[in-house]
């Protein structure tokens, strides 16, 4: 096992004269192998313990600190080898990264010819880099991005030019993996929220727009299920629709991460039409069937319809909202209001409350309530029936629904002053 790549193998610790060389050996084992997983908070934490340990209270701590000259050396020695530098840690892991995409990107340019000598690589462009598993990438990702969770680090990561490498990793259908992409568009998510820097550098490069594009080339045609492959050619399984919905809720929320918070990227999104229809189409909005929508277009996920109407409930709801913006997306709040309250029409608890908690949100804010004003005869005959359902109902079932429950309660006193 190649990782952590960057974790030395243990010198020998010759110190005959310390009275606890084995105690130390066993820490800086410890020490080491905790900081393979970029735990620098559990390395200070475990360094300080076992300083601690040499003071028991009854001699003064100056002279515990009176520290033999090769003591103090291994402390430096664990100090610099056991605690992650994370910003050269980021450094190995796109090298490793970039060294194995690059191989499969040259795999599949040969598999397009059938002459063997251009299958082989020439000796020139080898690299050391070591050739990871589809699950190691997936680690390596996982591991960036919890390094790019500090702020600083995720500045770096884009000044290394991250922002192209994570949307054109995730936009290589038929040749990366999809658990990889999906890991891709998950990095970028975190890397951008609450980032105005890293937003401002999406915003620029026009990531939004190449995002809805693969949204809508991963988004199941008609009949179109797993195991057809698209018309792009590739890996099979690599070029499988995203039936689940699992990819494209990634993608949304790494669309919502590139602009919520951010006073022109949320303009942006709301002005252009291929956004909206990244909602509308998250939503289900074209759907009226469980199965397929009138238009062949299957019906969403649920785990895409929460992505979803959280990011609407973002833009709508947001400080910078205006009644002009609300008014875009007026067919999604009428199409929440119809098809996304009802048991009859949402299954998904979780997307219900979403849905109710959106519209409490609205009211309150008072903005533009026009299409709520509409749909509030058929909202409150919805929230009548289920607040009696609710309420004859007993044991698990009636804790699970009491939120939902105080949800409608709530809902339909509002829509009562309207």
């Amino acid at each position: 096992d190649p990782y952590p790549a960057y974790v030395a193998a243990q010198p020998a610790l010759h110190n005959s004269n310390y009275r606890q060389q084995n105690t130390t050996s066993t820490y800086y084992k410890h020490i080491m192998s905790s900081g393979g997983n970029g735990d620098n908070q559990g390395a200070w934490l475990g360094l300080l313990k076992w300083s601690l340990a040499y003071t028991d209270g009854t001699r003064p701590s100056s002279e515990t600190m009176q520290m033999s000259e090769e003591d103090r050396k291994f402390l430096e020695m664990v100090m610099k080898e056991g605690i992650v530098d994370e910003g050269e840690r980021m450094k190995t892991i796109l090298n490793d990264l970039t060294g194995s995409l690059d191989r499969l990107v040259k795999e599949a340019a040969a598999g397009t010819n059938t002459s063997e000598e251009s299958k082989e690589e020439p000796e020139e462009e080898k690299t050391d880099t070591p050739e990871l598993t589809e699950d190691d990438m997936v680690d390596l990702l996982e591991e960036l991005r919890d390094i790019v969770e500090q702020i600083d680090y995720a500045k770096a990561f884009s000044a290394l030019g991250g922002v192209p490498f994570l949307v054109g990793c995730a936009s290589e259908r038929g040749v990366v993996p999809k658990s990889v992409r999906s890991s891709c568009i998950a990095v970028l998510a975190t890397l951008t929220q609450n980032n105005p820097h890293v937003q401002d550098i999406v915003l620029k490069s026009g990531a939004l727009q190449t995002l809805a594009d693969l949204f809508f080339v991963e988004t199941p045609q008609g009949e179109e299920v797993v195991g057809q492959a698209s018309a792009s050619g590739g890996d099979i399984a690599m070029n499988e629709p995203d039936v689940d919905g699992n990819l494209r809720s990634k993608i949304v929320q790494a669309m919502s991460c590139s602009v919520r918070g951010h006073v022109e990227g949320e303009r942006a999104f709301c002005a252009s039409e291929g956004g909206r229809q990244v909602i509308e189409c998250g939503l289900g909005l074209l759907s009226d069937s469980d199965d397929v929508k009138d238009d062949g277009m299957p019906a969403q996920p649920p785990v895409l319809r929460r992505r979803t109407l959280f990011f609407l409930q973002a833009l709508i709801t947001s400080d910078d909202a205006t009644k002009e913006r609300i008014e875009l997306f007026n067919p999604c709040i009428q199409y929440v209001c119809t098809d996304m309250l009802s048991v009859e029409t949402e299954s998904d608890a979780e997307v219900r409350e979403t849905g109710l908690g959106m519209l409490q949100r609205m009211i309150e804010q008072n903005n533009n309530v026009n299409m709520l004003a509409a749909c509030k005869n058929a909202v409150v005959g919805v929230g009548i029936k289920r607040v009696s359902e609710i309420r004859k109902m007993d044991g698990e079932d009636k804790e699970f629904a009491s939120y939902e429950l105080e949800l409608w309660e709530a809902l339909i006193m509002q829509l009562a002053r309207l």
